[in-house]
């Protein structure tokens, strides 16, 4: 009985160690702000153009993850064209980034590490934000990857805030 029981799980410890490791599970990735999707299969990232300028952004990926913020143009008016320069940005061991770009500093407008946290707020060029939408790109070293978005967000679709926008691997 002792020698069928030590095969058995000799057998069984085998069989463990041949299962692949799991990979960690994805980041839900939510609009951070109400708006209509600009996706495309040329541009590889998804747009979300609000019809209001100053309405706080969050960070949109669910889980406590480390966000570097960077401010070019710190002006807050509604008007300025250059709120694009200024991008928030999560790292991932891989070298992946996730990216937001198209916002304005606010007082939630530093580096830390957060869930959903308040990291700008929104603004347009001349009343027209659909040419200044805030931007989410998931990339490698500048290669775009759209897999993240794709089958959850359709160009056109309107997006209402907290919905699901994608899955980041």
């Amino acid at each position: 009985m002792r020698h069928t029981m030590k095969t058995t799980l000799a057998a069984l410890a085998s069989l463990a160690a041949l299962a692949p490791a799991l990979s960690p599970a994805a980041y839900t990735v939510t609009a951070p702000l109400v708006g209509s999707a600009q996706s495309s299969e040329t541009h590889i990232a998804v747009d979300i153009a609000s019809a209001s300028c100053g309405t706080a952004i969050n960070t949109g990926v669910v889980g406590s993850l480390s966000w570097n913020v960077t401010f070019n143009v710190t002006n807050t008016f509604c008007n300025d064209p250059n709120g694009f320069q200024n991008e928030v940005v999560h790292t991932f061991p891989n070298g992946y980034t996730f990216r937001l770009r198209g916002l304005f500093k606010s007082a939630g407008s530093y580096d830390r590490t957060c869930d959903r946290c308040n990291i700008g707020t929104t603004y347009m060029f001349f009343g027209n934000n659909a040419n200044h939408p805030l931007h989410l790109q998931y990339d490698l070293y500048g290669t775009r990857n759209s897999s993240w978005y794709s089958g959850y967000t359709s160009p056109g679709e309107a997006i209402s805030a907290g919905e699901v926008v994608g899955y980041l691997p």
